[in-house]
C-alpha cells in the first residue's frame, strides 16, 4: 500500500506543470484540466526522448514549472501543524519549505520513470466554502484506476494547490505523521537537516 502511494505521489507533481498564465484560469476545474492535459504532453515527450530518468531534466521541470503552482507556505503549515509555531519562532520557515520541496523531489525522481501512457482526466469537483476540491482519474492498463483530489483556492487572485490526496490518502497528513514523530524524537533542526541531507544524497547517487 505504501509503495503504491509513493509511486502515485511521485507522478503527481507533473500535474502542476503549466502553460503561461495557467494560474489565472477562470475556474478551479479549468486550472486542473489544463494541468492534466499539459501533463500528458510533457510525460509523453519525456518518455519518447528517454528523459524520464534524467534527474537534471526532472529538476528543471520542477523548479521552473511545478513550484510556481503550489502555495508552499500553506502546504507546509498543513504538514508541520502544531510544529509550525516552533518553525516561526526559530526562523526556520525557509528551511521547512526547502525540506518539503526536496522531499517531494526525491519521491518524484524515484518513480517518474514508471509512467507508461496512462490517461489523465478531470472527473469531479466539489466547491467548499473557502476552497475547491478537483478530482482527476488516472486510467491504468491494469485492473485499478487511481484518483487524485487537489485542494485548490485562490491566493492573490491566482489558483494555487495547497494540498492533495492520492486514492484517499492525504499527502500532508502522511508527511505530518512521519515528520512529527521525528521532530518529537530528534528536534526540529535535526529533522530539517535530515530531510535535506537524505534528499540531496538521492540527487548525488
Amino acid at each position: 500500500m505504501l509503495r503504491q502511494f509513493v509511486l502515485l505521489i511521485s507522478v503527481t507533481p507533473l500535474l502542476f506543470i503549466s502553460l503561461s498564465g495557467l494560474a489565472d484560469s477562470t475556474t478551479s476545474e479549468q486550472f486542473i484540466n489544463a494541468l492534466s492535459e499539459r501533463l500528458q504532453i510533457t510525460l509523453t515527450d519525456a518518455k519518447k526522448s528517454k528523459r524520464l530518468d534524467n534527474i537534471e531534466h526532472i529538476d528543471q521541470i520542477i523548479d521552473q514549472e511545478v513550484i510556481p503552482q503550489l502555495n508552499l507556505e500553506a502546504l507546509c503549515k498543513r504538514i508541520f501543524r502544531e510544529h509550525w509555531q516552533e518553525v516561526i519562532v526559530k526562523n526556520k520557515q525557509q528551511a521547512a519549505v526547502d525540506a518539503v520541496v526536496l522531499s517531494l523531489k526525491r519521491t518524484y525522481r524515484l518513480a517518474v520513470s514508471s509512467y507508461n501512457g496512462q490517461k489523465i482526466e478531470v472527473i469531479e469537483s466539489k466547491h467548499q466554502k473557502s476552497y475547491d476540491i478537483v478530482r482527476i482519474k488516472i486510467t491504468t492498463s491494469g485492473k485499478n484506476d487511481h484518483t487524485i483530489d487537489f485542494a485548490v483556492r485562490q491566493f492573490d487572485n491566482a489558483w494555487k494547490i495547497f494540498d492533495f490526496s492520492v486514492d484517499g490518502i492525504g499527502v500532508s497528513k502522511t508527511l505530518y505523521g512521519s515528520i512529527s514523530q521525528q521532530i518529537k524524537s530528534e528536534g526540529l533542526e535535526k529533522t530539517l537537516d535530515s530531510l535535506s541531507k537524505n534528499s540531496r544524497a538521492t540527487t548525488d547517487s
